[in-house]
């Protein structure tokens, strides 16, 4: 486990009637949405974040779980928060980005999205449903060393093989995401290109949307140096929509 010391816990943070979820990636823990999470609580949202299944335990347990897992974890953190608060917004990294655009295709009272690096296409993954059958994991190269992430050292192949299945799953229900969308991209983020933001943007219905590629951000954005830019950014996008007349 990299940086065990951090706290990846479930995140859960009661504020006022407007709900945001925030969904980490694959091996990561609620580490990598956390300082987002704490910039919406000062703005007086209630802010949830999940520890997927598989997550922050042990990279066997990500072997043994399901994309459908993930997702299922996901929708009843959605489910509880939209019982609680009158507007609801989903955002989520990487991984999590996937599971934000599902939720958000099955649910139309989902008032926006937003998505960090999302991970709809990874090139090197392409081998992974053969590499399955051969090897457990597959060992991290960090690149991303002074970041306070906490998640797992390495990847769970059968977990990779998993979110190959997911990404096949959301490209195929794009068309069904109508929500106000922001999508952040990193100019620096050597797994998720550029291409799969602009892939995005063409593929959902959305009549609200907005791509940033930001300069300076890996894939790991919510903990590197333009946070403080998505978390203004992030803020704007969710006030606008609230002051924006709604729809019956």
């Amino acid at each position: 486990m990299k940086n065990p010391e951090l706290d990846g816990e479930p995140v859960i943070f009661e504020g006022n009637s407007v709900g945001v979820l925030l969904l980490h990636g694959f091996t990561a823990t609620t580490a990598e949405v956390r300082y987002l999470a704490e910039r919406l609580r000062e703005k007086g949202y209630t802010v949830s974040a999940p520890l997927l299944p598989g997550h922050g335990t042990h990279p066997d347990d990500l072997n043994q779980t399901k994309w459908l897992a993930w997702y299922e974890a996901a929708e009843a953190s959605y489910l509880d928060l939209r019982q609680r608060c009158e507007r609801v917004f989903i955002g989520g990294e990487s991984m999590g980005g996937l599971l934000a655009l599902l939720i958000a295709s099955r649910y139309a009272k989902v008032d926006g999205v937003m998505l960090f690096a999302p991970a709809l296409e990874i090139p090197q993954l392409s081998l992974v449903p053969l590499l399955q059958h051969f090897k457990k994991y597959q060992p991290k190269h960090y690149k991303e060393d002074n970041l306070a992430w906490k998640g797992y050292n390495v990847y769970p192949l059968k977990g990779l093989a998993q979110l190959v299945k997911l990404q096949k799953v959301v490209k195929k229900e794009l068309p069904q995401v109508t929500q106000p969308t922001l999508i952040f991209m990193g100019k620096l983020d050597t797994s998720v290109p550029l291409s799969v933001g602009e892939k995005i943007y063409d593929g959902i219905e959305s009549n609200h949307k907005e791509l940033i590629n930001l300069e300076n951000s890996p894939h790991v954005m919510l903990l590197a140096e333009e946070k403080d830019l998505i978390s203004q950014q992030v803020g704007e996008f969710i006030e606008d929509i609230l002051s924006s007349p709604t729809e019956e």
